[in-house]
């Protein structure tokens, strides 16, 4: 019996383990999802983050005095955002469309579900506001998945923002963890959620499970925020759309709907 409970132990042990790896560095296809790809005719740029790293992102000028920082969703770069980049690009606005260091080719960070990302968010509103001709701008965020959730979470921390877009955003950083081993894994949440959250702990250095996006949510009260949803819940759970609505404020609208998996509104009601 204490043989089989071993390795029952070990097997779960094993299971969170390596699912944790293949989580902090997933796969990033180009997901362009037919639209041109801009990375030609835009001006590739490098924005310092710390003391000693830097972002990699694509700059769009325009002709209005306005900018929209771009940031992408887990397991893709900023390639999935030029769809929303370019229909941005001919309302003349101009478009930062930015890579999180989890999502480069070289040199990785580990996907932290807000930690690094956050960082690098600040780093990419740091540059929109140093760079000459952009300094006075209007500044709004679009990002879809944890794009969106870090999206708010800098806008809670940045009053110059101006302005949210965010596509299918978590609640919280545990419940993503929870929704992806029952949606996507097909697995029970319990136990395996949280093991995987103290594995990737213990690999990062940093809570995954941390982040919580509805009180930053509730602090945006007043500025315009716009939830594009879905209940489907092949991704997050209705009881985080649910939570994400419940926070919104004065100035946010939601557009929930149910016939669209996750971040496919784009797709199927452009």
């Amino acid at each position: 019996m204490r043989n089989v409970i071993v390795l029952l132990v070990s097997a779960l042990l094993l299971l969170a383990g390596g699912s944790a790896w293949i989580a902090l560095y997933p796969s990033v296809p180009a997901d362009l999802g037919g639209v041109e790809n801009l990375d030609a005719k835009s001006l590739h740029v490098r924005i310092p983050v710390g003391e000693d790293d830097h972002l990699d992102a694509w700059y769009l000028e325009g002709t209005r005095p306005a900018t929209v920082v771009l940031f992408a969703g887990y397991a893709r770069d900023h390639r999935r955002m030029w769809r929303y980049g370019q229909f941005l690009h001919h309302l003349c606005v101009h478009v930062l469309n930015v890579d999180f260091r989890s999502a480069r080719r070289f040199d990785r960070k580990p996907t932290t579900l807000g930690y690094w990302e956050l960082r690098d968010a600040h780093a990419a509103l740091d540059w929109v506001r140093a760079r000459p001709g952009l300094a006075g701008h209007r500044v709004a965020l679009f990002g879809e998945s944890l794009g969106g959730s870090t999206a708010i979470a800098l806008a809670a921390e940045r009053p110059d923002v101006a302005a949210v877009v965010a596509d299918c955003p978590f609640a919280s950083a545990d419940a993503a963890i929870a929704d992806g081993f029952q949606y996507v894994l097909h697995l029970p949440a319990f136990a395996l959620a949280e093991l995987a959250r103290q594995v990737g702990k213990l690999i990062t250095g940093h809570d995954p499970g941390e982040l919580d996006v509805t009180p930053a949510l509730r602090s945006l009260n007043g500025r315009p925020v716009l939830l594009i949803q879905t209940r489907m819940g092949d991704r997050f759970s209705r009881k985080q759309v649910e939570r994400l609505t419940a926070s919104l404020g004065l100035a946010g609208e939601t557009w929930t709907m149910d016939d669209v998996k996750h971040t496919e509104a784009w797709i199927h009601h452009r």
